[in-house]
């Protein structure tokens, strides 16, 4: 080897040796070194922002990561707004109020590192947020990745330029987003803090009067800040998100650092459990997450699927031996699909036929693209109410269909007083109207039961509002949870948006016993000298 080959080899890895020791490395592989506290910063134009960047904001913000397109953190520098999911042109170029938050946020805690998630965009309406809209999927999905690498500590949430014609509908609908989004990821106290917008005096009232009912909520003011065709400057954005910082920093601090833990002085009665039956080991699965979630007792519901659902008589034998070994802890229900009949006379047969091998309930009742009181539907109500049977039925936008108000539930439960009826699903999405509240009042044979996220997903929407409507309909509500098969194993989610929620409304004991047990009994028939014993495998 050439003696001037060598030097220059040796020249060339002492030159990378002294860029690695100087940290002249790719930003891009830098990783964030422990777990962060991560926000996410989401919203309108004004989030994504129009102020130019003064050169001197441009570098890495000391302890703060942002999430890429690629859903991996990255040393954070702006435009924060760079990766948004739904952002165009000057979106991902310009300042918005998120380098003055991160900088005041890794000020208050010098320990801590943050993430941020930045999902803004401009000409987006608050509609556009809603449901299953590409913007708030968007921020979902981002931010579950996210929550690898981290907690969610908090959402700021600062719109654009837009005048909504209803201000209190344009807040209602923030409600619901925000609802959403605290069960979607299950953090059910996530910090929100809302800024106000530019020129905006009656929609700026609402949203105020929103966070007056809205826990662990806080609005972010601008008075003071300068605007210009309804955009903020640099200065102003900088000092927005100080103010955000600071009211994130007041909500952290005023939520109780020991989360409601499950009820320890008392068992759970499930009666909305979905398992697969027809399998020897469908019920195995049931006892076991029984024993891991403090149920004592439980009621299968079977759904129109294979191995849930006997399709033969063969299967239904089978089913009925895996029941066995569980009687007096894991109970059943039947379930009737419309049309399968031709007349009530038949139904009642095959219903009593149900009941003598023990029975509970008929449902879950789909009413698969069938409005709620349509003929098909009505059979089953009539056949369960002759043969004695409580019915549990499913409402969505394909299921047992109902416009607002419900009138046409309404029709079920007076057209068959006799009959228990136990609502589920999207009912609930009617509570803010008032329509849940009515129904359970004025019909003496209705029922709720509280499973499923919509649940939690409503009553978490106004936790002052949730906690007098379940006092008040103290005995028609059943706690339950629409477990099955799929979700056995989701613990975290679970203990979050059902074991531990109720505990949080501050319940009195009376209450608590009634919708976590009692009301189960009462409803369903359940014989309480029935003494639940633990099942041997089978």
């Amino acid at each position: 080897m050439s003696r001037i080959y060598l030097c220059f080899l040796v020249c060339c890895v002492l030159s990378l040796a002294v860029l690695r020791f100087f940290g002249q490395t790719d930003p891009q592989e830098q990783k964030p070194y422990k777990a962060l506290d991560i926000y996410l910063l989401i919203g309108g134009s004004n989030m994504a922002g129009r102020a130019e960047i003064p050169e001197d904001d441009r570098g890495v913000i000391e302890r703060c990561f942002l999430l890429n397109e690629k859903k991996q953190w990255e040393p954070a520098t702006s435009p924060l707004n760079r990766y948004s999911s739904i952002a165009k042109g000057d979106d991902l170029t310009k300042m918005g109020p998120g380098l003055g938050f991160a900088r005041a946020m890794t000020e208050h805690d010098k320990s801590a590192s943050i993430g941020l998630v930045v999902n803004a965009g401009s000409d987006l309406k608050i509609d556009d947020w809603w449901g299953k809209s590409n913007a708030y999927r968007g921020i979902r999905g981002r931010s579950k990745a996210a929550q690898a690498n981290g907690n969610i500590k908090g959402v700021i949430w600062l719109h654009g330029d837009e005048t909504p014609e209803d201000p209190a509908a344009y807040a209602e609908t923030l409600r619901n987003i925000i609802s959403n989004l605290r069960v979607d990821l299950g953090e059910l106290n996530l910090p929100i803090i809302i800024g106000q917008l530019p020129g905006k005096a009656e929609l700026n009232a609402q949203l105020a009067k929103l966070t007056e009912s809205l826990h662990a909520s806080a609005v972010a003011g601008i008075d003071g800040l300068t605007v210009s065709e309804a955009q903020l400057d640099a200065k102003s954005q900088l000092l927005l998100g100080k103010r955000f910082a600071d009211q994130m920093i007041k909500v952290q601090a005023g939520i109780p650092s020991d989360a409601p833990k499950p009820p320890a002085d008392m068992k759970f009665i499930d009666p909305h459990v979905h398992a697969m039956s027809v399998t020897p080991l469908g019920l195995r699965a049931v006892a076991k997450w029984m024993e891991d979630r403090n149920i004592e007792r439980c009621i299968v519901s079977p759904l129109d699927h294979k191995g849930s659902r006997p399709k033969t008589e063969e299967e239904r034998e089978t089913m009925l031996a895996n029941f066995r070994p569980y009687k007096g802890r894991i109970d059943r229900m039947c379930l009737i699909e419309p049309g399968e009949f031709r007349t009530v006379d038949e139904a009642v047969i095959f219903l009593k036929r149900e009941i003598a091998d023990g029975a509970v309930a008929m449902g879950e009742h789909y009413g698969k693209e069938l409005m709620f009181d349509d003929p098909k539907n009505l059979l089953i109500y009539e056949a369960c109410e002759k043969a004695g049977l409580p019915v549990m039925f499913h409402i969505d936008q394909g299921k047992n269909m109902v416009e607002p108000g419900m009138e046409r539930v309404d029709n079920v439960l007076k057209k068959f007083p006799n009959c228990k009826v136990v609502a589920h699903a999207y009912w609930w999405r009617q509570l803010a109207n008032g329509s849940c509240d009515r129904q359970l009042q004025e019909h003496p044979n209705f029922y709720a039961d509280m499973s499923g996220d919509v649940v939690i997903n409503q009553l978490n929407r106004n936790r002052k509002y949730a906690r007098e409507f379940i006092i008040r309909n103290q005995d028609k509500l059943l706690w339950a949870t629409d477990v099955g098969w799929w979700s056995f194993g989701d613990s975290e989610k679970q203990m979050n948006n059902h074991y531990t929620f109720f505990e949080g409304l501050d319940l009195p004991d009376e209450v608590r016993r009634k919708i976590y047990r009692e009301n189960s009994i009462k409803v369903y028939g359940l014989k309480k000298e029935d003494s639940p014993k633990p099942a041997a495998d089978h």
